[in-house]
């Protein structure tokens, strides 16, 4: 099993790719949690529910796993509560840094900060974080030596170099 992650900072175009490339292979997509704890919580997050998040995400992620023949895709996975936790709260959770080192992500797409930053009340911050956030995703790609491609572009030149990418790995 093939497991894609598409990563990267608030308001790349992740879940937008995440979903054509999961309607393009007839092949799952696994949500981002911390979206609709956020909804269900309308409140400020804080460090207490970074757990929850956490927890909820691995669940999403193998969830999809049962339905999926060749490829999964995560619309971003823990490596983000590992990143917003040391962003947000400066803390670092054991046994979520243990459960990521634990799974195969086959690939990483990193989606670039190159589209129109997009306001989403309660969810996200600001361009400035925006590309904050970029450097701390792909610094973590590095220093974890993860696979990973950067999508940019446009929606059809971002799935091209996804697609390209899926397939140097099928």
């Amino acid at each position: 099993m093939k497991r894609i992650v598409i990563t990267g900072a608030e308001s790349t175009g992740k879940s937008t790719l995440a979903m054509a490339l999961s309607d393009y292979y007839a092949e799952p997509c696994s949500g981002e949690f911390v979206r609709s704890y956020v909804d269900s919580h309308q409140r400020e997050l804080n460090q207490s529910d970074l757990e929850p998040i956490a927890t909820g995400q691995l669940a999403l992620e193998d969830a999809g796993l049962g339905q999926a023949q060749r490829l999964i895709f995560h619309d971003t996975n823990i490596l983000s509560s590992i990143i917003y936790a040391q962003v947000y709260f400066d803390t670092a959770i054991d046994w979520v840094n243990d459960r990521f080192l634990e799974r195969d992500y086959t690939l990483y797409l990193l989606c670039m900060p190159d589209i129109p930053w997009q306001a989403d009340e309660g969810q996200r911050e600001s361009p400035a974080a925006r590309d904050d956030l970029h450097q701390r995703f792909k610094h973590q790609l590095e220093q974890r030596r993860l696979p990973y491609v950067e999508i940019h572009g446009s929606k059809q030149a971002r799935i091209s170099q996804a697609t390209r990418a899926i397939a140097a790995i099928l």
